[in-house]
This record gives structure tokens, sequence and C-alpha cells, in this order.
């Protein structure tokens, strides 16, 4: 009767388990787990900070930062006064003319507006990139805790030093961390099959960055590999992303001239080989394979990993190791074909290398007879089995130790450098701190912004000076810049010109200047295009109007005169030449002369 009683006892009486008290909770592997999420959120945010701050300009190797946050603060100044977007005026020439303009960062450029709030254009271009680096390699670490990777420690610090070249980029001021935030949020979807998320996520994406296409490699991936396990098309993920594409780049302020430039980027910038018609940034060179591995050792090792621990279970494909192998193999190849790559390829080689150990470690379930389970039960608790396993446990331990140890010390490497034992390795902060000064070029656009007549255009001689310019002096438009591809895309022979000018090629290039480039002035890095400067000189068609020891600016006259006597002009090389040999003929020893003249009474 009381087994009756028993068995009819309403679920709702039994009575609920007792929460877990603070104290327990912290005892936990998930509380654990919990430290180490926000210890690594913390880490590193410090580390970009420190990075960042390690110069006082707008981080690194190029100054597209300077133009990026200019617009920025343009793009605010007409939205605070209830205007739309501005005209871009400032490259009249080149694609980007008021006319076909398109701004394929415009997302990036909104989310930098409230940090100009707070701050100055400069502070607050560094401390956006602090912020948006920040978040996209935490959000590579976080998907490793998401999906409960083990050693999560051990693969933060592999994430720490992937490679200084992903670090060095990601400290510059522009989208490529957003890129990554997109990335790993539709990669997160896909795992999650939360498959419609993935079209505002692929909208937002397209105002972003011209690199929207990876997400779309990434659906086809995942759609590939369910096909494979589960023999279905499994079509959403490739509706949703193409839809979010479509409408992003037609639902667009910049419409349809987005897909022009889109198009421009994409034959100029990625056609197979590196033989580019124009000169562009080196950035978009290749890596050789000898360069990946000196450059890339900690990415290289993790896609080794990856490889030699990829392993099908009874037919079945490990989706998520599947998916990096397939996703970094491809980052990895375009690694052969420009090094913007580097923003990429090193964290997801860590995330390719931890899913990658999980998927392997995972034991494949057999099922024993009940009768033979229960005879071989002595012998799975005996002594030595015990001592065995605890050997083991140790072992694993100890190689777990060494590697976080081992990894420690890279980092150190990797941000300060090492020059001993005949090695010349150069750290990051070094790196970074030799960056050019933030008032490069200042007085020089100040000086044009308040003697130049509003609306003259201004015959730069280097098209990656054009950011700094702009940030400094609006006032006036620009032959060339962002990209030199620009002008040659818009008139191959107007670009051609320009070469043969700024290296001091064309005897006279004065009346070309005016009439072609319609500029009336010159600007040119102090240290550089002496040829130029000297034929514009010589030929008596222009003045220097301003100089310093970073930059010279020149006027073209009206009618041509006698050439200016000045000094300080810069020597072609014909009169380098002349003054080496007789700076070499008048350096003689006196004391040989003095035996000359003896032997001579």
């Amino acid at each position: 009767m009381d087994e009756i009683i028993e068995q009819n006892t309403p679920a709702a009486s039994i009575p609920p388990a007792a929460k877990p008290t603070w104290r327990q909770y912290l005892e936990t592997e998930q509380a654990t787990r919990m430290v180490y999420l926000v210890f690594g959120f913390f880490a590193i945010a410090i580390v970009m900070w420190f990075l960042q701050f390690r110069t006082d300009a707008i981080c690194c190797g190029d100054w597209d930062g300077y133009y990026h946050i200019r617009w920025s603060s343009l793009l605010w100044e007409n939205f605070s006064h209830f205007k739309w977007l501005p005209e871009f005026k400032w490259l009249p020439l080149t694609v980007l003319n008021a006319h076909d303009y398109n701004d394929h960062h415009f997302l990036f450029h909104l989310l930098q507006i409230p940090f100009l709030w707070f701050f100055e254009p400069v502070l607050a271009a560094k401390v956006a990139a602090v912020v948006f680096s920040t978040l996209a390699i935490f959000s590579v670490y976080w998907l490793l805790y998401r999906y409960d990777v083990d050693h999560l420690l051990v693969w933060f610090a592999a994430i720490l030093t992937c490679a200084n070249m992903f670090y060095y980029r990601m400290n510059m001021a522009k989208a490529p961390p957003l890129t990554i935030v997109f990335t790993i949020a539709g990669i997160y979807f896909l795992f999650e099959r939360r498959y419609v998320w993935l079209l505002p996520l692929m909208f937002a994406f397209v105002w972003t960055y011209s690199l929207f296409p990876l997400l779309w490699i990434a659906a086809i991936i995942w759609v590939i590999i369910i096909a494979w396990n589960e023999r279905k098309f499994e079509w959403q993920p490739l509706a949703y992303t193409t839809l979010g594409m479509v409408l992003g780049n037609v639902i667009n302020p910049y419409f349809p001239k987005n897909l022009y430039l889109f198009w421009e980027h994409f034959i100029t910038k990625f056609k197979i080989g590196s033989d580019f018609a124009v000169s562009v940034g080196g950035e978009w060179y290749p890596y050789t394979g000898m360069e990946l591995l000196t450059h890339f050792p900690v990415a290289m090792i993790a896609m080794l990993i990856g490889y030699i621990l990829f392993m099908p279970k009874n037919g079945k494909l490990p989706e998520k190791a599947t998916f990096f192998l397939m996703f970094v193999s491809i980052l990895l190849a375009a690694q052969f074909r420009s090094k913007r790559f580097a923003e990429y390829f090193p964290p997801f080689a860590v995330l390719f290398a931890a899913f990658s150990m999980q998927a392997f470690a995972v034991k494949q379930a057999v099922l024993l007879p009940a009768e033979f389970q229960r005879e071989i039960e002595p012998y799975l608790d005996s002594d030595k089995t015990k001592t065995r396993d605890a050997w083991l446990r140790s072992f694993k331990q100890a190689a777990i130790w060494t590697l976080g140890i081992v990894l420690g010390v890279v980092f150190m490497i990797n941000m300060i450098g090492l020059q001993r034992f005949g090695i010349e390795y150069g750290g990051l902060m070094g790196t970074i701190n030799d960056n050019d000064r933030n008032d490069k070029y200042q007085q020089a656009a100040e000086w044009a912004r308040d003697n130049i007549p509003e609306g003259e255009r201004i015959f730069n001689a280097n098209w990656d000076d054009f950011p700094k310019l702009f940030f400094h002096d609006t006032k006036h438009s620009y032959v060339y810049g962002l990209d030199p591809n620009y002008l040659y895309s818009e008139n191959p022979d107007l670009y051609k010109l320009l070469t043969e000018i700024t290296a001091g090629k064309v005897d006279i290039a004065a009346p070309d200047i005016r009439s072609r480039f319609g500029a009336n002035y010159v600007f040119t890095d102090a240290k550089e295009n002496d040829d130029m400067v000297a034929k514009l000189l010589d030929s008596g068609w222009s003045d220097v109007v301003y100089e310093d020891s970073e930059a010279r600016i020149l006027k073209l006259r009206e009618q041509k005169g006698e050439p200016p006597s000045d000094e300080n002009a810069p020597e072609t090389p014909e009169e380098k030449k002349q003054l080496d040999d007789e700076e070499k003929a008048a350096n003689v020893d006196p004391n040989t002369d003095v035996e000359e003249e003896d032997n001579a009474k």
C-alpha cells in the first residue's frame, strides 16, 4: 500500500533542489571558465590599449586612419545640422569623384562618431581602434568558451601569440576588426542553426566593409558539411546570406555607385597573381612560404595540429572542425595572394586547431555486453590501472603547463623583441613606436589651408600622403589618394603622366600639372621626389613657397621666368655627382701635399 501511495505522489509535491550558494557556484568548473572569460576580456583590452598608445599617431603602418576619422567627423557635422551625406569633393580626378563616390566603410564611419563626442579626432580614432580590436579578439576567445573547449587559458595564450602582424593590423583604425566580429557572429549562427539572423548580420556587414563575401563563403561551407553529414540541402544559410547581401547593396545610401566601386576593387585586387597594373601598398603583395613560417609560427603550428588531428568518425564529419578546416585553408591560401589576410588568418588558425583537438578527443561510444562488462570490472579498478591513469594525468598537466610557459615567453618576445644570440627580431612595441609622428606634415598642411586660396587643387606627389593632408586641410582637393588604382581606373593616361612627372622624367612639367591636373600647387615630402622638384625649379616655372624638414610646397608661375636663386633648392643627380667629385678632389691628405712640394723644390 505504501508503494502504491509513493508511486501516485504528484511530481509537484517533490521539493525542488536547493539553489547552490555563491560559494558552491564559485567552486564549479562553470564559474572557473567564466573567470577565465572575464580575465581574457580585460587582458585583451589592456594589451590593445598598451600597443595603441606606443605612438601618439593614429596607428599604424599607413595614414588611412586619418582619412577615416576625418570623414566620420564630416558625417557627424552634417547629421548634427540635419543634413544628409556630405559631398566628397577631394579626389575629383579619381573614381572617388563627387559624382561616383561610395563609402564602403559607411557603418564603420558611423560607429566612430560616438567617440568624437568625447575626444578630439586623433584620440577618438585611437580609442575606437582599441574598442573594436578588443571586441574582435575577444569574440574569437568567446567562441572557444561558448563551445566548452578545454584548457581555455592555453588557447587564449595561443590567440595572444598567433602572429605579430595580426596585432599590428588590429591596431590600425580601420574596419577589419569589425569584419572579425561579424564573421564570428555568423559562424555562431551557423553552428546554432539560427539562420534567420544571418540576414541582418550580412546587411550590416555589407555597410561596414567590402570583404562581406567572407560570410557568404562561410555559409556555402556550412551547406556542404550538412549535405555530407545529413544527406540534405540546407538552403537557409545560403538564402539568408544572399538576401542580406543583395538588400545591403540595394538599400544603400550610395546605390548603385557602391556596386561600381566593389567591382573596381575586385578586378584590381583579387585577380590571380601579383602583377598589379600600378604599384600599390605593400599590404597587397603576397607572403612567400618562408615568410609565412617565420612571421606566423604559432598560427602555422596551429594549422599543422588541426590537419593532423582532423579525423572523420563513422562516416561523419565533425561539423565545427570541418568548417574551420575549409574556412581557414581558404584564408591560408589567400596569404599567397595578399598580406592583407594577416588580419584574419592567424586567429582562425587557432580556432581550427582547438576544434580539431576537441573533436579528436571525443571517444566513440562502444556498447559492450552487460555480462562482459561485469567480468572485466575487477580489472578496470586494479592498482596498475590506477597508477597508469595517474601518470597520464600528471604527464598531461605537465605538458599543458609547459606549453603555457612557452607561449608566455613567445608573447614577451613578440612584445619586446629579441636582439641576442645573433637574432634580430623586432617586437611590436618598438615597431609601433617607430611609426611616423602624429604631427608629421601638420605645419605644412595647415600652412596650405591658411595660405592657398580655397578650392585650389594640390598636386600631391605621393598617393599615401593624401589621408594626412585631408585630415588637416579640407579646403583643397588633391590629385590622388587612398589607392593609386582609383586614379588609374578613372584615367590610365593621366596616371602614367603623373608617375613620369613624380619620377623626374619630365623636364618641363609645370604646364602639364596645370592643364592636365588642374593644379597650381605641388606638395611633396622633403626627402622624396628631389628630381621632380629640381626640374620644376630649374625650368623657371615654379617657386618654393613653403619648406620645412618634412615637406615642401611649390607654386606654379603664370609665366616662365628665371629659375629661383635658392641655395637650398634640391640638387639634380648631375649636380650631386659633380659636387661629390669636387669634394673628393679637395679632400687630399695635407702631408702628401707637403711631401710633393718638398720634392719639387
